[in-house]
């Protein structure tokens, strides 16, 4: 994606200077009006598709789902999402170890919650949690120590969490 965003940018700026060599002349003709009309057409297209794929939204787009809205995840969603995942037959949870669960991660912040959730209970790995939640490799690992520091801490009784 970088090297079709470069190339994108490259064409941009080779119609840019299409423009200036065109408004550079005395007198433009009917032709030099037409195709300079035409380019600053390009050049809009172009700005465009360079944003979109930058961002990986539609730039027109009021609302809609973008790399924040990412934070919580459906488990269906989820579920369609993991490649290559046997359907187990899901186990219900007693209370008491939901209360455990939710005791153990009662402390994590949502974004710590949701790289613990993907990399340790789906099993993903870094770099696919990374994808899907719009975040760099680094911010998954960052995270992850986090949490799991924040885990261990409360499993040995600690009063005070590092953050």
């Amino acid at each position: 994606m970088r090297t079709l965003i470069f190339e994108y940018k490259q064409a941009l700026r080779e119609l840019k200077r299409m423009k200036a060599a065109i408004e550079a002349k005395e007198e433009l003709s009917e032709l030099d009006q037409q195709d300079k009309s035409m380019i600053n057409s390009m050049i809009s297209e172009v700005e465009f598709a360079i944003q979109w794929m930058v961002s990986g939204r539609n730039p027109d787009a009021m609302r809609g789902a973008d790399r924040t809205g990412a934070y919580t995840l459906d488990p269906k969603l989820l579920e369609a999402v993991v490649p290559n995942r046997e359907v187990v037959e899901e186990r219900r949870l007693t209370a008491d170890e939901q209360w455990l669960l939710d005791d153990v991660l009662a402390d994590l912040t949502k974004r710590e919650k949701d790289v613990f959730t993907l990399a340790r209970a789906e099993g993903l790995t870094l770099e696919h949690t990374a994808e899907l939640l719009g975040i760099t490799k680094s911010s998954v690992q960052t995270y992850l120590e986090r949490a799991k520091r924040k885990i261990e801490d409360r499993k040995n009784g600690s009063l005070f969490l590092v953050s």
